[in-house]
This record gives C-alpha cells, structure tokens and sequence, in this order.
C-alpha cells in the first residue's frame, strides 16, 4: 500500500560536517520554545480523523481506493503551512510524512516544507510511523519472522530514504513504535545519526533525545521536552465536524506554562485534502502569534522557573530580569512571593509603562 518515496534510491556515502553537538542542538532547540505539527494524509480525504481506518475496520485496499482519487494537495500549500507557522510566532514545524495508514505523503510536499522551513528560518521536523496497519507484513507481527523481515528492513530502507533525500533534518518525530529491539532500532540509528549528526530524536522507546508528551505536559525537570496538543477534540488529523475546541486565550497559557516549566508547546493543525487550513484553525494561531511577538521576550531565549519549578505564578528569565504573567488577581492589590532578591522596577513588556510596587522580604505588592 505505501506510496514509494524516490525511485532507484540509493545510500549515498558521505562523511557528515557537525557543526554542533546533539547538547548544543538540544540547548537551541528548548530556545524554540513553540512549534507547529501538521497531521496531513489520506485520512484528510476522508475527515474523520486520522485513526479511521483503525477504527471503522476499514479494508485498507478499499480505503485507499476510495480515498486517492480525492487527494490532491494544491501545489505551494505545505509554503503556506510554514508561512502560518511564521505568523504564529513559531520557531519550528513537524510534518507527518505517514501516519498508522501507511500512506506516505510524497517528495514534492516535504521538499517544499523542508525549503520553506530552511527559508523562513525554521527548524525542520518529520514525523515518521513504523506502524503501518495496510501492510499485512506489518500486521503478522514479530512471531511472523519472514515477513516481519521484511517489514524491518523496508522500515530502514524508508527511514533512511528520509534522512537523505530533504536536506538537513533537526528533528525525527516517531510514532507507533514496536519494542526496539524488534526492529533492530540501534543498528538504524547508527546509520541515521551518521546521515543526520545533529538531529533529534523522541518517541522510539530508547536512544532518544528528548520527551514529547501527547495530551499533557508532565514533562522532564532534568531534561528537555515539549507537548503536542491538537487544535481540534475529534483527533490529530482534519475533522470536518470537530471545530477548533481551544481560546488563544488558552493556547497562550499552556505556551507560557510549558515555558515557565522547561518545555516546548507543538500545536496541531489538520489540513482538508486540498492542503487547505480551515480558517478557524488559521485565525487561532494568527491570534496567538500578535500575542507571542509582544511576549516573545519572556518566551523564547529564557530561563524557566527562575524562582521554583512549581511556583504558580508562572515565571521565565533572562539574566536578572524576570518575567511574571498576571494572573490570579483577585483584588485591587496583587502580592507576589518568593522573590529573593531586591527590586530595581517592575513594568509591562508591552508598554515599558513603569508598575508602582513595595517590596517587603520576599513579598512585593502591586
């Protein structure tokens, strides 16, 4: 069922330049902060989320028939998705190249997105899943060694394709991996750190980078990470009756919250077939990026949790100015706690416009 991604590919040899060490890597790529995921497949023909064919029990040799006819991306639309990303205030975008289905999305797509991201200044991610419900080789699982063979070896064969044909790659985004040691996952990622010597890995069960957290945000004090949340409750990938289920109002907070905390926020759209993005995914992110370019101060290249890494008032820093949101006031005066040190002055990011405050101890009073 997969849709080939280069013909006559062959391993190219080359001796990589690092210019970096995955700890550097992994310092610029907290200093992202916020990134954009695009769940983009044939589930978008169908728009009823990406796990449809899991779900119904669809015969994927019917699913696909039914479904390609109607997949046609416009062309320069993945430009637009890494042009959206921009206006959002986003720093890096991650970009499904197959989901569970096993459709691959094509070379002409991840060409343009990996260029645009390169152009617009963007981390470069690829979502991968070694889980592929229309391939039988697949489905028989490990305790079918012949044909499990060959699922693994054209699982290299494809991850490999990956890493050398789109350019330089920050990031590789698994999904839907069986335990490492049933594809010889070690033996894959001495070859893929060896094409792509800077890139970051999550999600494949061990030599991973970094954690991403689906759905929620218990994230890794000691270490970097981010959270993937979807724009839409009815799934990851488009949903023609599922609106947009989220407030800028509240992506800003779950931003400035993973911020405050070490972590990075991935926000999910689901574009229609056409590659199109429904105008109120579009509009959401349009409004949480006026709000990021005013805040991005207090964003992006910080510290978290200055104070503590439970402290409720949700704080970040940079050298000895710390950022502070206002929330939870409850009155005509706001005390706030903690603070170890004197103050020189407090003001609003956006205006510069000086807050009149007393300081005793710990305590300040605005």
């Amino acid at each position: 069922m997969e849709r080939k991604l280069r013909k006559g590919y062959q391993q190219k040899e080359r001796i990589p330049v690092i210019e970096m060490t995955i700890a550097e890597k992994k310092k610029i790529f907290n200093r992202w902060g916020y990134g954009l995921f695009i769940h983009y497949g044939l589930y978008s023909v169908y728009g009823l989320g990406e796990w449809l064919m899991f779900l119904e029990r669809r015969n994927p040799e019917e699913y696909y028939r039914d479904a390609l006819p109607g997949f046609r991306p416009e062309k320069g639309c993945a430009r637009k998705w890494v042009e959206l990303a921009v206006r959002g205030g986003m720093k890096y975008a991650v970009l499904t190249t197959r989901h569970h289905e096993g459709y691959f999305i094509g070379e002409e797509i991840l060409h343009e997105f990996a260029g645009a991201c390169r152009e617009h200044g963007l981390g470069v991610g690829f979502y991968y899943s070694v889980a592929d419900w229309s391939d039988p080789d697949y489905r028989g699982g490990p305790a079918s060694r012949e044909s499990w063979e060959r699922f693994v070896s054209g699982t290299h064969r494809r991850i490999r394709e990956l890493m050398t044909g789109y350019g330089k790659i920050d990031y590789l985004f698994y999904d839907g991996c069986p335990p490492p040691e049933t594809w010889r996952l070690r033996e894959l990622h001495r070859e893929i750190r060896a094409l792509q010597p800077e890139m970051l890995v999550s999600r494949c069960g061990e030599d991973t980078d970094l954690k991403s957290c689906e759905g929620h945000a218990n994230g890794d004090p000691n270490g970097i990470w981010e959270s993937c949340y979807s724009l839409q409750s009815g799934g990851w990938g488009y949903c023609k009756d599922s609106p947009v289920d989220k407030t800028p109002c509240q992506v800003a907070e779950m931003l400035s919250n993973n911020r405050h905390n070490g972590g990075n926020l991935l926000l999910n759209i689901g574009p229609r077939a056409d590659g199109s993005v429904p105008e109120d995914q579009r509009s959401l992110i349009e409004t949480v990026g006026k709000w990021v370019r005013v805040n991005q101060e207090a964003l992006f290249d910080i510290e978290p949790h200055p104070f503590q890494y439970h402290d409720r008032e949700i704080t970040t820093a940079c050298g000895n100015v710390a950022y502070l949101r206002l929330i939870r006031i409850h009155g005509p005066e706001r005390r706030i706690c903690g603070i170890g040190n004197r103050i020189r002055k407090i003001t609003y990011l956006d205006t510069g416009e000086e807050i009149a405050f007393r300081q005793s101890g710990d305590a300040a009073s605005l």
